[in-house]
């Protein structure tokens, strides 16, 4: 059986994605164009921050949806992969539209530094869901249990 845990339930919204996307862009457009080393350092818990906030917040509104998929007999490395390849899509057009701005504002392309901003893009993202995506994996196939 072949199932997807991330076409299950509830998206993430439209503008929590959308400002994932943007800072990640941001961190990216700061690394391309050269800022120094601990300049980039505060974006970059900015945004591993939002990233994070934002998966713990989709894999909480997801629980009795997952928690439905492993009734059917989606696995924990499953569900733990949808998480994460869900993140590595917000970090590969996060990425993607920093070198779009990148090359509007700053004119430069390099192939290596257009590589090295994917690389950091996905990574950071893959990493700020890293928890959510493990706490996802643990919800049992009973769903989520209620206490009143």
């Amino acid at each position: 059986m072949n199932v997807h845990p991330i076409h299950a339930g509830r998206r993430m919204g439209k503008a929590v994605g959308l400002s994932c996307v943007v800072a990640i862009g941001l961190l990216i457009l700061m690394i391309v164009g050269r800022v120094p080393g601990w300049g980039v350092v505060p974006m970059f818990l900015l945004t591993e921050t939002l990233v994070y906030k934002a998966f713990s917040t989709t894999v909480r509104k997801r629980r009795q949806d997952v928690a439905l998929l492993r009734c059917f007999g989606a696995s924990r490395a499953q569900v733990f992969n949808g998480v994460l390849a869900e993140a590595a899509w917000i970090g590969l057009f996060g990425a993607v539209a920093g070198q779009c701005c990148t090359l509007l504002l700053l004119d430069i392309v390099q192939f290596e530094i257009a590589v090295f901003a994917l690389l950091v893009g996905i990574a950071g993202a893959l990493l700020a869901a890293l928890v959510p995506a493990i706490q996802a994996s643990r919800i049992p196939p009973s769903g989520p249990s209620t206490v009143a």
